[in-house]
């Protein structure tokens, strides 16, 4: 049933007031709950961050291989004309990794400071903001895809591509037009790359949704992360199954989520969501529904059981990947193949 007006905005006021952050090691402060824009054409973005923000979603997620920034940027300007502060939503975009050959703007692996800066401006730009809130890398180099790691082969390839990213990345946050950088689908590997950079990536945001099971690949990550002072943010929060890029079935009317669900008179998204936050990391979730994203909210008004979230932790979903990036496998288990 569709919620009326009434209730959406009475739904949001409680969601906003209540929605938690994570602090960033620079001290600024990310909400534990995001709208994503990815698959939308400009017009479908538009109208998702425009319900978005009419119900009170405090943060808004896109990127410049998206295509649709032009609408995102429309939709926050028209919000503020309509009175919404510019320090009311967090904006967070992605620039591409360097060196892939299906990515015009940064294909070239002799130039990626250069592209890198052309595209932080483009992308801002194209928000027609004067900062965001968080930019991050949303690729590691692309010779980590065929090596599955960013250390073999060491300064010869993937490193010191990120490294000439993350410089122009360095000098766009400096310049004040980006509260917060970061990167995406980053593993150890990748990571190591720059930490001898003056500036650490704030954000990791990786591949992260219920049905992995214990899977060693992103618990070590996460734990990675935060042994090293990086917040992680969870995107594909629904599944991400194979080729068709669609959310699990498994999630969405499992036996498990709907009796944990029906339990708690909430959505077996809202157990989906709750299940990633309830690990302190920020969640990535997308709808053109404003019902939907008001519900989306509601993460905090109830709360999951020890046991549910034992359940849940452990539950292993056939379509879940192993991996909690594209550029990661096994092999980072393996610390002598890491240079």
């Amino acid at each position: 049933m569709r919620m009326s007006l009434i209730a959406l905005f009475l739904l949001a006021a409680a969601g906003t007031a209540t929605v938690p952050t994570l602090t960033l090691r620079n001290g600024v402060k990310m909400p534990m709950i995001a709208t994503g824009t990815y698959q939308y054409n400009e017009s479908t973005a538009e109208e998702s961050v425009t319900n978005a923000l009419k119900v009170g979603f405090p943060m808004l997620d896109t990127a410049l291989d998206y295509w649709n920034s032009d609408g995102v940027g429309r939709a926050i300007k028209a919000a503020m004309a309509g009175g919404m502060k510019r320090d009311q939503v967090f904006v967070e975009t992605k620039v591409p990794g360097c060196g892939n050959p299906l990515e015009n703007t940064t294909r070239n692996p002799f130039t990626c400071y250069k592209d890198t800066q052309k595209n932080l401006d483009l992308v801002l730009s194209q928000l027609a903001l004067e900062y965001v809130d968080l930019v991050i890398l949303h690729f590691p180099p692309f010779p980590s895809f065929a090596l599955r790691s960013c250390g073999l082969l060491g300064n010869l390839t993937s490193c010191k591509m990120a490294r000439q990213q993350w410089q122009a990345m360095q000098e766009f946050y400096k310049a004040g037009k980006a509260k917060s950088i970061g990167v995406s689908n980053y593993c150890p590997s990748c990571l190591a790359c720059l930490e001898s950079e003056e500036i650490q990536p704030h954000v990791n945001q990786i591949m992260y949704h219920l049905g992995s099971g214990q899977n060693a690949g992103a618990a070590s990550l996460v734990a990675y992360d935060k042994a090293h002072g990086i917040a992680t943010q969870a995107y594909s929060t629904l599944g991400n199954t194979p080729w068709g890029k669609h959310a699990s079935a498994d999630i969405l009317h499992g036996n498990l989520t709907t009796a944990i669900a029906k339990a708690h008179n909430v959505s077996t998204v809202q157990v989906a969501l709750k299940w990633v936050v309830k690990h302190g990391i920020a969640a990535v979730t997308k709808s053109a529904s404003a019902a939907h994203l008001a519900s989306d909210m509601d993460l905090w008004s109830w709360d999951l059981t020890d046991d549910e979230m034992t359940q849940l932790d452990n539950h292993k979903s056939a379509d879940s990947p192993t991996y909690p990036s594209y550029a990661c496998d096994n092999m980072e288990n393996y610390p002598f193949l890491v240079v």
